[in-house]
């Protein structure tokens, strides 16, 4: 039986929601863009659904589903409201934006390969935080309709109507629904959908958008077509993507982000870490000669060891010598640069309201949680260095940070009852480990040959005390200058290759 809208334009619901134009609409509901007689120019996505009693599918299951989910790239829910006739309401945010697939057909035959991988990586971001949910959150309805671009290029998930949880007992869904040629096989009965259901329609998406829209399953015809588009380095990717069988797919969304990673970076010639592959020495002078910004990551082995102290520190040592930096403050529960930006003296807001976007002091740009696709723009950007100040939380997106840095700085305590905070880097070395240092605040002799036992290296430096970060003195300076090696300004490593000299002699006696 087909869907018949209850309300049409014009329509006004509860009292407050006044439907002024559909924005989307499908076999099994509509949505609308509505405008809010109470809070004149807050504008809202409305979607209107029937029970269906064939398929068991009710709106309120979508809204308590999405109403547990905390993520950017997911729908934020407002309200909610049943009405006579077995009519529901979901009331979301909304995001002013086009579709996928309509956007890459506006890019007018410039779609890279670049650019794909990026659309795809966020997606994965979305589909990774919804796969690591306990139980996972599998969407079933991937595809470009219900993905929304917005003006500042973020990917939003905009419909969760068939999405369900991963039920281990259950050998197949009770329900078999999806949309043809981006659903994957299993989702038409024999077995039960997982993780792997949703990383085949991201196959078949990027297959789709990556051969202009015309094709969603994989076969020679359009692998051939995406060489002729230019992307044959994501060629492998999808095919695997679309594998009949899942245990032949790629396993993760994160395994899948990181493939596609590797193609970007492939893209600017850097290697599969994310930057340039060759020796330490040469990588490191060759990437001030790179168009992009420098990443010097710094993140805490334990909550209070200063690492906001030694990446202002970082950022302000390196303003002496270098016409562009940026530090970044990505933990967005910290509300350090919050505070600086309402209390410092002479600072300058930029945008947002105080302390909460960005601003600007002593020569330094203070950026506050960036978006992924804005933190891409300021690596791709013509900055000479990027200060990112990872925290201490551990999250899995900043220790994927912290690992494809230029230099990742590692700050660790020097107290030996906090030693089991080293247990987590010590098991979880990731896959760059020849780019880490460590650093210890105070840290005596003891302290770093006690570090470097359970770490396993040789890179540990002591900081001494620093009472003004914003204004680093010479033996603050000498000892990131030591730290950040061939990555610290040319000019100033010659001219105090005598006090670098002389620290290494002592650090090499300790």
């Amino acid at each position: 039986m087909p869907f018949v809208p209850k309300y049409e334009c014009g329509g006004i619901l509860a009292g407050r929601y006044r439907m002024e134009k559909v924005i989307g609409e499908g076999g099994m509901s509509r949505v609308y863009l509505a405008s809010d007689l109470k809070l004149p120019g807050k504008w809202w996505a409305v979607k209107e659904s029937p029970f269906s009693q064939e398929l068991g599918i009710r709106l309120e299951d979508e809204a308590e589903l999405l109403i547990s989910l905390n993520h950017h790239r997911l729908p934020r829910i407002s309200d909610f409201f049943q009405m006579e006739g077995g009519y529901s309401y979901l009331v979301m945010d909304y995001v002013a934006g086009i579709h996928l697939d309509k956007y890459v057909s506006m890019q007018q035959g410039e779609l890279t390969p670049e650019i794909l991988a990026q659309l795809g990586l966020q997606i994965c971001e979305g589909l990774q935080y919804l796969h690591s949910l306990q139980p996972p959150i599998i969407h079933r309805d991937l595809k470009p309709s219900n993905l929304l671009i917005d003006e500042q290029g973020e990917i939003k998930f905009v419909d969760f109507g068939i999405a369900r949880k991963y039920k281990q007992e259950t050998f197949e869904d009770t329900v078999k629904l999806g949309t043809v040629g981006f659903a994957a096989p299993e989702q038409y009965g024999g077995r039960q959908t997982d993780g792997r259901t949703d990383l085949y329609s991201l196959g078949a998406v990027l297959l789709y958008l990556g051969t202009g829209c015309k094709y969603s399953y994989w076969s020679k015809e359009t692998g051939a077509v995406l060489r002729r588009n230019g992307l044959t380095s994501l060629e492998p990717i999808i095919s695997r993507l679309l594998q009949y069988e899942p245990d032949k797919r790629i396993h993760s969304a994160e395994e899948t982000a990181e493939a596609l990673r590797c193609v970007m970076n492939s893209m600017s010639g850097t290697g599969p870490a994310g930057r340039i592959s060759k020796s330490e020495g040469s990588r490191r002078s060759e990437l001030r000669r790179t168009p992009r910004s420098i990443v010097i990551a710094v993140m805490g082995a334990a909550p209070g060891v200063g690492t906001t102290h030694t990446s202002i520190a970082l950022a302000h040592l390196l303003s002496k010598y270098s016409r562009k930096i940026s530090v970044v403050e990505m933990e967005i529960k910290s509300s350090a640069f919050r505070t600086m930006a309402l209390f410092a003296e002479g600072a300058d807001v930029i945008s947002g309201e105080a302390g909460q976007q960005h601003f600007r002091f002593r020569s330094v740009d203070y950026i506050r949680a960036p978006s992924r696709q804005s933190l891409l723009d300021l690596i791709s950007g013509n900055g000479e260095y990027i200060v990112c100040d990872l925290g201490s939380g551990r999250r899995k997106e900043h220790l994927e940070e912290f690992t494809r840095a230029d230099l990742s700085i590692l700050v660790c305590p020097a107290a030996e009852w906090r030693q089991e905070d080293l247990a987590y880097f010590e098991a979880n070395p990731g896959s760059s480990r020849k780019n880490w240092v460590c650093c210890v605040p105070f840290g005596s002799r003891d302290a770093v040959r006690r570090i470097r036992k359970t770490l396993n290296t040789g890179k540990v430096y002591v900081l001494p005390a620093e009472n003004d970060p914003f204004s680093p003195g010479k033996e603050m300076e000498g000892a990131l200058a030591e730290i950040c090696g061939e990555l610290f300004p040319q000019s100033v490593l010659q001219g105090r290759s005598g006090l670098l000299w002389n620290r290494r002699r002592k650090r090499g006696s300790d």
